[in-house]
């Protein structure tokens, strides 16, 4: 973590906090004995629901020693904290009173914290998510399974899952609109700009302020969106 972050100091680098799924957790050696089983951990217990259950919080201290660590004994203060998969704004608080207590607080020394855009709610009460928050980066891969309602690891309805959507790009443009009108910087993340830049043009039409992409569409991005 503290190598990369310095390889674009001054820069900031967004360093995401775990959102490993229960079933990911369970194929690890020893998972079995401590995961629960989910029938759709997609949308089970993960990401910041995790942070401050007494189950995970162990775990959770660890991730914020770390990041405390590399920002501030190896003085990498350009890592910025982002939270994933957070349901309610509620949440979102718990979240950060809960890395208060272990050394990572909001604002001091310059730490910024960002949101994954990528549930329903995050977008539709972007007034209320931006009272806690720096950024978002809206998650595609998420945002557009749960805004129509598809397991993505489901091979029936995999053809379903299509970044043309208008439901999926109406709640994009949604997102972009309501957090920057609070302030709030707005990136976005997830294949679909690597694999078209058509959805890279809506973005930008849109105002957002950062796309990111794989390392081998990158400079194919670059190149295409110069023109």
């Amino acid at each position: 973590m503290a190598k990369i972050a310095s390889s674009f100091y001054p820069n900031d680098v967004i360093v995401r906090l775990s959102d490993f799924k229960s079933n990911e957790y369970r194929n690890l050696i020893g998972g079995s004995l401590y995961e629960p089983h989910e029938e759709n951990p997609m949308i089970g217990w993960r990401g910041a629901s995790r942070y401050y259950s007494n189950e995970y919080l162990k775990g959770f201290e660890l991730e914020c020693m770390a990041i405390d660590y590399a920002r501030n004994t190896m003085k990498m203060d350009n890592i910025v904290v982002m939270i994933p998969f957070c349901r309610t704004p509620d949440e979102c608080a718990l979240v950060l009173k809960t890395m208060e207590k272990f050394g990572l607080k909001r604002g001091v020394d310059g730490l910024k914290i960002y949101l994954m855009c990528e549930i329903p709610s995050n977008v539709i009460e972007a007034d209320n998510f931006s009272k806690y928050i720096d950024g978002v980066s809206i998650g595609g891969n998420d945002l557009l399974q749960l805004t129509l309602g598809i397991d993505r690891d489901s091979e029936k309805i995999t053809y379903l899952s299509n970044h043309e959507n208008i439901s999926y790009r109406r709640m994009i443009s949604m997102a972009i609109k309501s957090y920057k009108e609070y302030g709030v910087k707005v990136g976005f993340c997830g294949q679909q700009p690597s694999d078209s830049i058509e959805f890279c043009n809506f973005l930008i039409t849109e105002g957002i302020d950062s796309i990111s992409v794989t390392p081998d569409s990158a400079l194919n991005t670059i190149y295409n969106l110069s023109k």
